[in-house]
């Protein structure tokens, strides 16, 4: 808890972080039936619905802190620390060395990837009911071995083995590893020919955890053929190759874990001497632990374990673009740890030499620990570490480029997005960087070529073909932007809301030229959404597109009659449209349901006065005024209907409280003069002319009206 400490301060980082969480609909609303219904029946990239139910509960405990996601994972951390010394010791009865091997596991900076990045609590989740079920089948095996009944015990292993897999399908291996203990520690049966009954049986006793993994792997490789996870496009070869290297340069970082990133580039093919020094290292290590295993049969049982459980992500099956990756090592290491540890152990070697190695080897690796968690400290650190760490990393700088746009530092972006797309012509999150950058510097036509050469690659990449939609509004085709943004919506649909949260975020910062680009896909995708149109006839108003917005309010009312906000927008514009009639109608249907709404009545006030009903306009302006005393706009508009009926002095009284809320406002001085001169009180109103030319010298027409006045 104190090595990973560190950790709690770190937000979120862009890569999976927001697809999983942060931009994730489904977790946002936390634990609700809806999201419960999603998480074991999506078709993301695997089956893991309880890994979605986590970050769901995390999410409606702490919302978008990422403190309280980190602690969680860290938490998960812990407990599996402990569980790996419990099981360890109740294995081999060992107990320092069980005591080491686990604060091994727990310290190791390789396993920083795992515990650090929020996206991966699939991992520490997994990891802790792969503990339970060796954890129970100890007990199923103690239970055999006494004479009792052990079928509540099988059948919770059975479970505890399911949940695991429902929290990541990399243990579809498991089923391998309870033979291998059931080889050793527990000696079940031995490596000979005539134990073959046995083992049969022991396998047989296994069946239901097989068909388990099996119906988990089927649907894995499905669901990421379905989602074009199988992005490298490898020989045999070529896999099998890297497999023997990857092997050995886990082994590598698991001696000396230095320049670990997140992201480790496949090289495609090895050169045929790397190939054959690691295929001559395997071979030598598994004849070894062949060879020993009767003297030391921990050596096969755990060499046996690291490969076994290192198998589903070792690229026989090429997913993504790494070659390897830390995260796949939570688990294996242990197996691996159990070979190194249990070996030295044999060996008849001094007390005080062991506690001394022991001591220096933990203390580097909380050091590394320590010091690999302040990469994650944010995405640009974390990518830019990756490039230092090998400036060949096609993919470091595509998410390192992707990262510095976010931060709107877009001619650094576009260096490294060309970077990458040089040692990577298919790129795509290069080619969706540049293509964004291009959006925002206005080069709608070179965008629109790099999301068309994703979707080429890729068809499934809904954010490139919304994008590729986006894109051809912008240039003017309607008809095909719509058919890519449907296609887009069909894909995926959380993606309807999540284009209105977009233009509803653009609007709230001030935005409305962009957020009506997306209020109109918003429209068309779906029709009978109030809110859209609504929003819609909002941005269009702000840039003065007000038939526009007369015309979405009009279709927000047919939706949601009681709308009070689209009533009172509607009479704004219908009032400046000088249909001072129609829009009284609108203000009092917003009064029905809002009756203390100084905008609204002072809306209604201005339609009054249109209308020739002076005396109903002053009842409602001086109501609007009572319940907003400080609202300068309902001041000014009292202050006009005052001066065009010529109650001068009354304008001036109403102007002056209109400074005394803003001071610096240049139309309020302008308007004041003009009320002062028309009362006749021309010298008191030359110094707030003055004042309005000082807060704005290009104030139109006041400086010559000014000259003419002066004496």
């Amino acid at each position: 808890m104190l090595l990973y400490n560190q950790s709690l301060g770190y937000d979120f980082v862009n890569y999976d972080d927001p697809s999983y969480i942060t931009n994730n609909l489904h977790v946002r609303a936390g634990l609700t039936w809806d999201s419960f219904v999603w998480a074991c029946t999506n078709k993301t990239d695997y089956w893991h619905p309880l890994t979605w139910l986590a970050h769901m509960l995390d999410w409606q405990l702490f919302g978008d802190n990422a403190a309280g996601h980190r602690l969680v994972s860290v938490l998960w951390h812990a407990a599996n620390a402990v569980l790996t010394f419990q099981l360890l010791r109740r294995l081999t009865g060992v107990w320092w060395s069980a005591l080491f091997s686990a604060a091994l596991f727990a310290w190791h900076p390789l396993r920083v990837e795992s515990v650090v990045w929020v996206t991966e609590r699939k991992d520490v989740m997994s990891g802790f009911f792969f503990l339970l079920t060796l954890w129970v089948y100890v007990g199923y095996v103690d239970g055999l071995r006494a004479g009792r009944k052990a079928g509540g015990t099988y059948a919770l292993t059975l479970a505890l083995f399911t949940c695991g897999l429902m929290c990541k399908p990399m243990l579809v291996t498991v089923p391998v590893v309870l033979l291998i203990v059931d080889f050793w520690p527990f000696q079940r049966a031995a490596l000979a020919f005539s134990a073959w009954r046995k083992w049969r049986d022991l396998v047989t006793e296994k069946i239901p955890f097989f068909i388990l993994s099996t119906v988990v792997s089927v649907m894995t490789v499905v669901m990421q053929r379905n989602i074009n996870a199988f992005v490298l496009h490898l020989s045999l070869n070529a896999r099998v190759g890297n497999m023997f290297v990857a092997i050995v340069r886990y082994l590598g970082q698991f001696f000396w874990p230095s320049d670990l990133v997140v992201c480790y580039p496949h090289p495609g093919w090895w050169p045929w001497p790397v190939i054959v020094a690691a295929l001559a290292f395997v071979i030598s290590l598994s004849a070894l632990s062949w060879r020993q295993h009767t003297a030391r049969p921990w050596m096969l049982a755990g060499w046996l374990w690291f490969l076994v459980m290192l198998l589903p992500a070792i690229g026989l099956i090429q997913v993504g673009f790494q070659a390897m990756a830390d995260r796949y090592t939570y688990l294996p290491i242990l197996g691996w740890q159990l070979v190194l540890l249990w070996t030295l152990r044999s060996f008849p070697l001094p007390k005080m030499l062991l506690c001394t190695v022991a001591a220096v080897t933990l203390t580097a690796c909380a050091a590394g620990t320590w010091r690999q968690q302040a990469y994650w400290r944010d995405s640009l650190t974390l990518f830019q570490h990756a490039v230092e760490v090998n400036e060949e990393n096609g993919f470091a700088h595509s998410f390192l480029s992707f990262t510095l746009f976010n931060l709107n530092q877009l001619e650094e972006a576009t260096r490294h997005g060309e970077r990458a797309l040089l040692l990577q012509p298919d790129n795509q999150t290069a080619r969706y960087t540049l293509g964004c950058v291009q959006e925002r510097q206005g080069l709608f036509t070179e965008a629109a070529s790099n999301f068309q050469h994703i979707l080429q690659l890729s068809p499934g990449q809904t954010q490139a073909r919304y994008m590729q939609g986006i894109m051809l509004l912008r240039l003017g085709h309607r008809a095909e932007a719509m058919t890519e943004l449907k296609i887009a919506a069909e894909q995926k649909p959380e993606f309807r809301q999540a284009n209105l949260d977009l233009a509803l975020t653009e609007a709230a910062h001030g935005q409305p030229d962009k957020a009506c680009l997306h209020f109109e896909v918003a429209v068309e995708l779906d029709p009978q959404n109030a809110a859209a149109h609504h929003g819609y006839a909002t941005a269009l108003t702000q840039l003065g597109r007000l038939d526009e917005a007369q015309e979405q309010l009009e279709i927000t009312l047919r939706l949601q009659p009681n709308h009070p906000a689209a009533h009172a927008q509607l009479g704004l514009i219908l009032l400046v449209s000088h249909r001072p009639d129609t829009a009284v109608d609108h203000f009092r249907a917003t009064l029905a349901i809002q009756p203390d709404d100084p905008t609204v009545l002072a809306g209604l006030g201005q339609a009054e006065e249109q209308l020739g009903r002076t005396d109903e306009a002053t009842m409602y302006f001086s109501r609007a005024r009572e319940l907003a005393p400080r609202d300068a706009g309902i001041h000014r508009a009292w202050a006009e209907i005052l001066m065009r009926r010529g109650q001068y002095e009354e304008a001036t009284r109403i102007f002056t409280q209109l400074l005394s809320i803003r001071p610096d406002d240049a139309e309020g001085h302008a308007s004041l003069g003009y009320a002062l001169i028309l009362g006749g009180h021309r010298t008191e109103a030359i110094p707030h002319w003055e004042e309005a030319l000082r807060l704005k010298p290009d104030f139109p027409g006041l400086r010559e009206r000014l000259q003419r006045i002066r004496p």
